[in-house]
């Protein structure tokens, strides 16, 4: 049984690690927006009528994108205080069950915000700005980062369940 999910983790681990990737580059392009208004407006006085609107799409996009890596590291912020009180095998059993909370509410943001997503694109839905973006795609960067999350919390799940043989231990 293992052998089988083993590969189908690798795949959605290196989805996790494209999201970061991603995420990482929209975080360049984020500081030379940030970098580029701050000299427009303060040294040139000639601000852009672009920059706030982009900056919100890309640091929704780097939060979102990068969520999954996150968790693929164990990064995500925690509460220990009463949980290292517990037992082992308790605190083996709340990870399994907290880890089915957030995929449940993954599936949530998958589901509402696809929906949003599809009636902003049917609707032809755009910002009211001048950029006068199709609300289409910031809206889809909610679904598609929560899944990529979703698919990470199944191989964190995964793993609590099956844990990987350690070739060290044979």
């Amino acid at each position: 049984m293992k052998n089988f999910w083993n590969p189908l983790f690798n795949c959605f681990e290196r989805i996790s690690r494209f999201g970061a990737v991603l995420a990482e580059i929209s975080l360049v392009l984020l500081l030379l927006l940030v970098f580029n208004e701050v000299i427009a407006r303060y040294v040139l006085n000639k601000p852009t009528l672009y920059s706030v609107e982009l900056s919100e799409y890309l640091l929704i996009f780097v939060a979102f994108m990068a969520a999954g890596w996150v968790l693929q590291e164990d990064k995500h912020v925690k509460m220990h205080s009463i949980v290292n009180l517990m037992p082992e095998k308790v605190k083996h059993i709340l990870d399994i069950c907290t880890s089915g909370i957030v995929l449940i509410f993954c599936i949530i943001l998958v589901w509402q915000g696809g929906k949003s997503s599809v009636m902003a694109f049917a609707g032809g839905y755009h910002s009211s700005s001048l950029l006068n973006v199709p609300l289409w795609i910031p809206y889809a960067i909610i679904p598609l980062g929560s899944l990529i999350l979703a698919l990470q919390m199944l191989v964190r799940i995964g793993r609590l369940i099956w844990p990987p043989i350690n070739s060290d231990n044979l």
